[in-house]
């Protein structure tokens, strides 16, 4: 096989591959999109009720997670204030500190986590003795695991901070059930008295990068596809100058 027969054959599999890709950010940005939607759907729902938890036991988890991670929910009941827990290593506005959860009774006897919010390094020590009655809206969230080379907390023993919010570690540490998703909260009633745990802001939900991608793909793609040819064509250009040069010379000067 000659070397120009190699090239091209390479070049119209990356050509190939370059159109692959474009068309495939494609697709993970309507992925995102849609997902984006749904999500602005359920924030914009009828908030979940009691009865709605109730429900939602029937669920698997996997389940429960797909169909209803960041569905508005309203619930009243105390918080379990003794067995409130920090997730260390979280910011707000660029400070950092910890997430506060603290376990929520409902009327119904059924306990769900809440993440209060942000409370700073020096706030480490936060204790809150309130046990008055709230009424509280929020968004359901689902727990979060170690992946990849995170590390894992410890499997036993009693923390008193955890690196995310691993409801099943929670759990075994509060040694009584609770509701296999968190609530991240977004407003209570009353409000807290001395302004901390610090509310977090929603999730931003963004597209991603996918849509530029695919255009950086499409466009490498016509480049390579347009270029080439061009350059065999002012290669071979090139060659029959340089004959026609040689055939000029006359036949009495050889």
């Amino acid at each position: 096989m000659s070397k120009k027969i190699f090239t091209t054959i390479l070049v119209i599999f990356a050509v190939l591959a370059m159109i692959f890709l474009g068309f495939w950010q494609l697709d993970r940005h309507s992925q995102k999109s849609d997902i984006n939607e749904r999500i602005s759907a359920r924030l914009d729902n009828e908030p979940l009720g009691l009865v709605d938890i109730d429900k939602l036991k029937s669920y698997e988890i996997i389940e429960m997670e797909r169909d209803f991670e960041y569905k508005s929910i309203a619930v009243s009941g105390k918080y379990i204030q003794k067995d409130s827990i920090l997730i260390r290593n979280r910011t707000f506005n660029g400070v950092p500190g910890f997430w506060l959860l603290t376990p929520f009774q409902l009327s119904n006897s059924q306990i769900i986590v809440v993440n209060r919010g942000w409370l700073p390094i020096s706030a480490e020590n936060y204790i809150d003795s309130n046990t008055s009655a709230f009424d509280l809206i929020g968004i359901l969230r689902k727990t979060e695991l170690a992946t990849g080379l995170q590390r894992a907390d410890a499997s036993q023993g009693v923390l008193e901070s955890l690196a995310r919010p691993d409801l099943a570690r929670y759990e075994d540490q509060l040694g009584y059930e609770i509701f296999p998703m968190y609530i991240q909260l977004t407003g209570q009633n009353p409000q807290q008295a001395d302004g901390f745990p610090k509310i977090l802001d929603l999730p931003e939900f963004s597209e991603g990068q996918h849509l530029s991608y695919a255009v950086q793909w499409f466009i490498f793609a016509s480049i390579a596809a347009i270029g080439y040819p061009l350059v065999l064509w002012s290669y071979s250009k090139g060659r029959g100058t340089k004959k026609r040069k040689e055939s000029d010379i006359p036949v009495d000067y050889l």
